[in-house]
């Protein structure tokens, strides 16, 4: 993929982690963070969970992994499309909730002796 399609992708990640991040947050009332602290943690959240699901051999297709620049040009796919959008806009938006709900989990967790 060229740079400019690769960073449309980050772009739509973080996006959609952010988003999903404070829709869940405000939902569900689970972090008592400012807005900005919530959509990086989604943005995080979302960058993550797409890097993980572009190493699962079933799911890399999805969110734009390729093995390596040959194999692509090969087989004529790394290119930006429609499905790889969409596949990481999912994965960012699942990335930005689990991210913000293990925040909120963690802030609500109280250690014994302190």
């Amino acid at each position: 993929m060229s740079g400019l399609e690769t960073a449309t992708m980050l772009l739509v990640e973080m996006i959609c982690g952010a988003a999903g991040a404070i829709a869940a947050a405000r939902f569900w009332r689970i972090v008592d963070l400012g807005w900005k602290s919530i959509a990086f943690v989604g943005m995080l959240g979302g960058l993550a969970l797409t890097l993980l699901a572009a190493n699962i051999p079933g799911l890399g297709r999805f969110v734009g992994h390729v093995a390596s620049a040959a194999d692509a040009s090969l087989r004529g796919v790394g290119g930006l499309t429609l499905v790889v959008l969409i596949g990481v806009g999912i994965a960012g938006l699942l990335g930005g909730v689990i991210s913000i709900s293990l925040v909120g989990f963690a802030r609500r967790v109280h250690i014994p002796g302190r």
